[in-house]
């Protein structure tokens, strides 16, 4: 009986060790349903399609990664053009989940906006870089736009706003 606690704990161990060093990766191709609200307009609301392809790479320790390209059907830039990526280098690296999305060439490229996301994309929320007067672009959490999924309807929306922080 000792031998088989012996082996169960060398495994758990080694699994462990494993997870620390080693990602595990995933290939997602998914299409979600979202819906784009205005905070600073209660009535603004749009549905639209997340087109997710690419590979996740979830880390024990560090950040998670993303090589692949996101879509949302309602923008031409986004359809238009890829993920920004730099040679070796991940398309998005999630630093405590939050990444800019920044499509077209490397260097080159046009700001959409900033990805919240938990692992595996299984709820995610975009704040939508916005023209300004002086022709910069800017988010904010007061009144801009946001793309939120998984979300079909305002109720899902508002939930997954409040899970992400970004209302009370």
């Amino acid at each position: 009986m000792k031998k088989i606690y012996r082996l169960i704990l060398w495994s758990v161990i080694i699994t462990f060790v494993y997870l620390l060093i080693f990602p595990i990766s995933i290939k997602i191709e998914k299409t979600i349903s979202a819906v784009e609200v205005s905070l600073e307009d209660p009535l603004f609301y749009k549905q639209l399609n997340v087109l997710i392809d690419g590979t996740y790479r979830w880390k024990m320790l560090g950040d998670d990664t993303f090589d692949g390209n996101i879509m949302f059907d309602t923008y031409p830039l986004t359809i238009e053009n890829t993920l920004e990526q730099g040679e070796g280098l991940p398309t998005l690296r999630f630093a405590g989940g939050i990444d800019s999305l920044d499509y077209g060439k490397w260097m080159d490229s046009e700001y959409f906006g900033k990805i919240h996301t938990k692992p595996f994309f299984k709820a995610f929320i975009v704040q939508i870089f916005e023209e300004s007067v002086n022709g910069s672009k800017s988010w904010s959490n007061i009144d801009g736009h946001f793309i939120v999924a998984p979300a079909s309807n305002k109720e899902d929306t508002l939930s997954i706003l409040k899970r992400f922080k970004i209302i009370d």
